[in-house]
């Protein structure tokens, strides 16, 4: 057991379940790559759910007064980020409403800047929209990184850019951009009208010590931006496909809301992802902060069991995504995943996320401590040089 209420140590077999993430680990593997976590959700959030079960009746579904006013004081009171509730706009996932929000606004060939090493749907997702990945690079500086907000000066100034993908917190370094950071960054977009798209999925589990600023709080009101967020990340309700496009412009918003309804997007809600959501945000706190203190102790097993070896972790900020530095290893990258799928930790490999990840590797220490401690002591047997 924990020194909480919850007990995370134990786990429900995920095996045959249809999860994507397991499903690729073979038999001897321990699956760490694909974001999402191996815990049972939330009391509340199984408690509602079964209730809306045992009502037995799933029809179309549109969001109400509980889904938004769960949104709107969830992020007040853990944030201190004050929105309307008119600026919130349902979605089933953080990236269908990035490709809406570009096809929404911009010109097909429109640069849009994406902060590398990159969760790889983002440049994914603009390039299969017909837009132009321009790539920001970031800086690892003493073991964390840093915005280069110099060459991101020059990319906002180029006259094909109109758009930037802010990752915040960060995937996979897990960093989360201080206030001034994110100052600076709004200075520069909205000084040349560019559009700003916050995925901010990963802002629910934050690390003590560090705060995390909502895109929001520090852009100006009628500047074009866009935060994404929702609890599909922090209460690992991914398969459940609900979450929040929160868009203060009202010119911005109406753009959104007409790309929608081309594509017959604007009918209805996931009703148990509404549930899950309204559970989430109104009695899941507890929860949430009891997770984060489990996974902080996950985090410093990984760390001080990989000690005795060439891999240095990067510290997180935020999220159960790790990002490991594996290039004093001096293999290639096809020879890490090889010794990493012989120690049997599945993992995602670092050159998944562009050439700025050459070397690297995320870890998903979202499970168990034993789990956890499994892994480390396998891989501290093949990651030794």
């Amino acid at each position: 057991m924990t020194d909480s209420s919850y007990d995370f140590d134990r786990l429900p077999d995920r095996r045959d379940t249809g999860s994507i993430k397991w499903g690729r680990a073979a038999d001897n593997q321990l699956a760490m790559g694909l974001a999402d976590m191996d815990f049972a959700a939330a009391p509340p959030i199984l408690e509602a759910l079964q209730a809306r079960v045992e009502h037995g009746v799933f029809g179309y579904t549109e969001p109400g007064p509980r889904f938004t006013s769960a949104i709107v004081n969830w992020v007040a009171d853990r944030h201190k980020w004050v929105i309307e509730s008119e600026w919130i706009m349902p979605a089933p996932g953080i990236m269908p409403s990035m490709a809406h929000l570009m096809r929404s606004t911009l010109d097909p060939g429109s640069g849009i800047i994406v902060q590398t090493p990159a969760f790889s749907p983002i440049p994914h997702v603009v390039e299969q929209n017909g837009f132009i990945v321009v790539e920001n690079s970031l800086r690892l500086v003493d073991n964390r990184y840093e915005m280069d907000l110099g060459a991101l000066e020059a990319a906002v100034a180029r006259t094909d850019v109109h758009a930037m993908v802010l990752c915040s917190p960060h995937n996979p370094s897990g960093r989360v951009w201080s206030r001034e950071e994110l100052k600076a960054v709004a200075g520069l977009c909205e000084g040349h009208n560019v559009l700003v798209i916050s995925d901010e999925i990963h802002g629910e589990v934050i690390y003590p010590g560090r705060d995390f600023t909502p895109y929001g709080m520090v852009a100006h009101p009628t500047a074009r931006h866009a935060t994404l967020f929702g609890p599909s990340k922090g209460f690992n309700l991914p398969g459940l496909r609900t979450a929040v496009t929160v868009i203060p412009d009202e010119s911005l918003r109406s753009e959104f809301r007409q790309e929608l309804t081309r594509v017959n997007e604007d009918f209805g809600i996931n009703p148990m992802g509404a549930l899950a959501l309204e559970a989430a945000y109104t009695l899941g706190a507890d929860w949430l902060d009891a997770l984060t203190t489990y996974l902080v102790r996950n985090i410093d097993e990984l760390t001080e069991g990989l000690a005795g070896t060439s891999v240095t972790v990067i510290p997180p900020d935020a999220s159960f995504l790790v990002w490991l530095d594996c290039r004093a290893l001096g293999l290639t990258d096809a020879e890490l995943k090889h010794r990493f799928d012989q120690a049997g930790v599945l993992i995602e490999p670092g050159i998944n996320f562009g050439p700025d990840g050459a070397g690297f590797v995320r870890i998903n220490v979202g499970t168990s401590r034993a789990r956890v401690l499994e892994a480390v002591e396998r891989l501290s047997r093949y990651l030794a040089v």
